[in-house]
């Protein structure tokens, strides 16, 4: 303990860096923790918790005062827990904006403190990315931040960017009862994801009446006698409110980096595999980073960066299997290498299982999907698992399991699943990749396509 730093600062109080600062509290480091607003971070607060919560309660429809009512609750309950684990842990928490003076030191922008810490870790997240567009600072035009805070529902609404994030916000205001309109740029929505999966999803928005329009982009936003108007080459999305949905970026902008001579390279922290910046004793964990902005990626960075300051072994963050995961109703989560980033590489097999011959689905009313194992053709090991349906992102932590330990098709198929579950859809794939062998699914019978 006495080679130890004596002293963390951790700026940001998301998930990475709460992370960071509960396991160096533990360990006997004394901590501070700099945020300026609610503890969670935007996952908590305006992000992966409350969003959730309205995709829930909007599948069912309803009263949005009484959804948001429940989504404020679950929000802060979470809160209050993380800020319980805060005070038992003894970490000082300060409620301001900080900015770099200099290497490992900080002002506090309302108290005017001067904070000089041993180690670093910059966690402060992400902000929504707003592209150049004509009329994008008009009013109406919101963000994900705001949108999912809102206790109203709008008669019609379009939402530019057919990811993660836009088409959740499709599922929930189509739900709610709102005239959706889903624009996306590229060919097909989700497009990093397995398109055959996409196709189902895809599929179920149509028939909740979701006009989506793909391959195209929009122009411009304009004023218009009925409210708003997105523009795209073919034609117009009329709204009353337009969903900024483009994705996110690294919230760097105000901590003056330069002032410390942390190096950015494209808007991001530059870091090395250990989590560490070029300046000694800083790290940066998380959104901060770039590549890819999700809550628990930051946590394993935090997980990271930790094991290096206190002497401990740990795999890298990029070197790990990273899911990820929508969470509309059918789920879309997927590990690993997709079918045709796999073939990319080499041989391969492909096994498929549709939740329809799922005893567990069938019963639940949920047969929509199915589950996609791709393997090296040689060893059978498994390097990517793709599932579309109910409890997708539950399911997948099994198959990051897979993905991870490099386990091979001939040793997934010996574990026993439990009777009638939706994970026996895995061990049904994988009997489907090594031999054609599925039990409840004739040889070639199944392809997702179809």
């Amino acid at each position: 303990m006495s080679d130890l730093p004596r002293h963390l600062l951790v700026i940001g109080g998301g998930i990475g860096g709460y992370t960071a600062a509960i396991r160096a509290a533990r360990a006997g480091l004394r901590v501070t923790l700099i945020e300026q607003a609610a503890l969670g971070g935007t996952c908590l607060n305006v992000g992966c918790i409350p969003t959730k919560s309205l995709l829930l309660h909007a599948r069912p429809g309803g009263d949005m005062a009484t959804i948001a009512r429940t989504r404020d609750a679950a929000v802060r309950r979470l809160v209050s827990g993380v800020d319980l684990l805060v005070r038992r842990n003894r970490i000082t928490l300060r409620t301001d904006r900080a900015r770099f003076t200099g290497p490992r030191r900080v002002r506090l922008e309302t108290s005017g403190e001067e904070i000089a810490a041993d180690l670093v870790v910059i966690a402060t997240g992400s902000v929504p990315a707003l592209p150049r567009l004509p009329g994008i600072d008009l009013p109406g035009v919101i963000t994900s931040d705001t949108a999912v805070a809102m206790d109203t529902v709008p008669e019609r609404i379009a939402i530019l960017g057919g990811g993660a994030i836009g088409v959740e916000f499709a599922q929930i205001f189509a739900g709610l009862g709102s005239a959706v309109t889903l624009i996306e740029m590229a060919s097909t929505l989700l497009p990093a994801e397995d398109p055959e999966a996409v196709a189902v999803l895809a599929t179920t928005l149509k028939a909740q009446g979701v006009k989506i329009h793909t391959g195209t982009g929009v122009t411009g936003i304009e004023r218009s006698t009925a409210g708003l108007s997105a523009t795209f080459p073919g034609g117009s999305a009329e709204a009353d409110l337009v969903l900024v949905a483009t994705g996110r970026r690294p919230n760097i902008a105000d901590l003056d980096l330069d002032a410390a001579g942390i190096a950015v390279g494209n808007g991001a922290v530059k870091v090395d595999p250990q989590q560490r910046t070029n300046i000694p004793g800083t790290y940066a964990v998380g959104d901060v980073c770039g590549g890819a902005l999700l809550a628990h990626r930051a946590a394993a960075d935090a997980e990271v960066a930790m094991a290096g300051i206190l002497g401990h072994p740990a795999v890298p963050t990029g070197q790990r299997a990273m899911p990820h995961a929508v969470y509309t109703m059918p789920g879309l989560a997927s590990v690993g290498l997709t079918e045709a980033e796999a073939r990319a590489k080499g041989p391969i097999r492909i096994g498929r299982f549709p939740f329809a011959a799922n005893g567990r689905a069938v019963v639940d009313g949920a047969p929509e999907g199915f589950v996609k194992i791709v393997a090296d053709a040689r060893y059978g090991q498994i390097l990517g698992v793709t599932i579309v349906g109910a409890h997708a992102a539950d399911l997948l932590g099994e198959a990051t399991l897979a993905v991870e330990m490099e386990i091979t098709l001939a040793a997934f198929v010996q574990v026993i699943h439990p009777h009638p579950t939706l994970s026996e859809a895995l061990v049904e794939a994988a009997h489907d990749a090594l031999d054609g062998g599925a039990v409840h699914l004739q040889p070639g019978a199944y392809r997702a396509s179809t």
